[in-house]
């Protein structure tokens, strides 16, 4: 493959230089405690790339060597002053002394080659690291489902992913002392496992994962890492899908709650709707509703005659002259008024209104008729029709 075009798919793909570098801190606490048990510490990365973990490890003490074969990862790491050489790394790593390394690692180099040589990588790595030493294997995680069917074959030069439980099994088949499965680069909202959506669970994995095994050792310096190997790293599958589960349940007892007390309302409605009905019933069925039911046709005969003659006294006043008023209207009038008990007063007020009408002066009421109305001591409908009547003066 084109050295230019592998470099140029890893620099859009994979991600930038200080975004891997932060990604690779999180093995610090793996490598840290190493000083304190060597002064020398050799270090070696398989396929080495572009160089990032090489240049974390001599920024912290390690003299670290890289091995690649691709002539356009070498030369960016040449760049930056790193030691690599070109070279296979299987070959490479048998040209090593025994126990001459404190940390053999390989980052995402595991999915390029064949399953019998990543065997012999993990039997060469025990015997080049010295007691106590490190493998680091980063791979991406095929339990990530869209990692596993899709983003994988991004880089053509893939063979196949590695279950993590496969690849840890490696190492404890070949007698390192401890194997750590790390899942990695999950989003930090993923680790709070909350409102998961289906997306979440099937691409929410640790889309990384790598496997830290260490050879045996003094016990006292096993220790040193103890913290390390102890810690939890990432999210699964199996804890996000129980998480998305522990949501659907939730919301399907909500749901369930919300039905039942809709049901109760319902029922609630229905009971109310039966008592009022039975009530009503009770009234319709009572003597005194069959007694007073001629009575009551009456009354309601009598309000439509109310409003209409009402009705049509307010359109006269406000739509027409008081002093062409239709004779039957007027006869229409005078019997409302009656019915209101206002015929008096109004009918005083109508004649002192004539007059004025007919007169370029303007006289008082007469016989004071009108001064001594007080319109509050007037029934409300009797009050409305003294108020139409003397907005209608006030604007003559």
């Amino acid at each position: 493959m084109d050295p230019d075009f592998y470099l140029a798919l890893e620099d859009r793909f994979r991600g930038s230089r200080d975004l891997i570098k932060s990604r690779l801190q999180v093995y610090l606490p793996f490598i840290e405690p190493l000083k304190e048990v060597y002064p020398d510490l050799h270090a070696i990365d398989l396929g080495c790339g572009r160089g990032e973990w090489l240049e974390i490890l001599g920024e912290r003490g390690f003299q670290a060597q890289g091995v690649d074969l691709n002539a356009g990862m070498l030369s960016a790491c040449r760049d930056l002053g790193l030691k690599v050489q070109t070279g296979d790394a299987l070959s490479f790593l048998k040209k090593l002394s025994d126990e001459s390394q404190v940390i053999v690692s390989a980052f995402h180099l595991v999915e390029h080659i064949p399953f019998e040589d990543l065997q012999e990588i993990v039997k060469e790595s025990l015997r080049v690291l010295k007691p106590t030493g490190l493998l680091i294997l980063e791979t991406p995680n095929p339990e990530n489902i869209i990692v596993g069917t899709s983003s994988f074959y991004m880089d053509p030069t893939h063979t196949s992913p590695i279950p993590p439980d496969l690849l840890a099994f490696l190492p404890e088949y070949y007698g390192y002392h401890h194997t750590k499965i790390l899942r990695l680069q999950e989003t930090p909202e993923i680790r709070e496992l909350e409102n998961l959506s289906v997306l979440d669970v099937l691409n929410g994995t640790s889309p990384d994962y790598a496997v830290v095994a260490q050879r045996c050792g003094p016990t006292s310096q096993l220790g040193l890492t103890d913290h390390a190997f102890q810690a939890e790293y990432g999210t699964t599958q199996a804890q996000l899908a129980m998480a998305y589960d522990r949501k659907i349940k939730a919301l399907l007892q909500q749901t369930a709650e919300d039905a039942k007390q809709t049901a109760e309302d319902a029922k609630q409605t229905a009971e109310d709707a039966k008592q009022t009905q039975d009530e009503l019933q009770a009234i319709y069925n009572s003597r005194s509703w069959r007694i007073t039911k001629p009575s009551r046709f009456f009354m309601g005969r009598i309000r439509k005659i109310i409003d209409i003659a009402k009705n049509r006294l307010v359109d006269n006043i406000n739509n027409a002259n008081l002093t062409n008023v239709n004779p039957s209207f007027r006869e229409v009038s005078i019997g409302l008024t009656k019915i209101l008990r206002i015929y008096t007063p109004i009918r005083k007020f109508y004649y002192w209104y004539l007059r004025r009408a007919h007169s370029d002066s303007k006289p008082s009421p007469i016989a004071g008729d009108l001064v001594s109305l007080n319109p509050k001591e007037l029934p409300p409908k009797t009050r409305l029709v003294y108020e139409i009547l003397t907005d209608k003066l006030k604007k003559r």
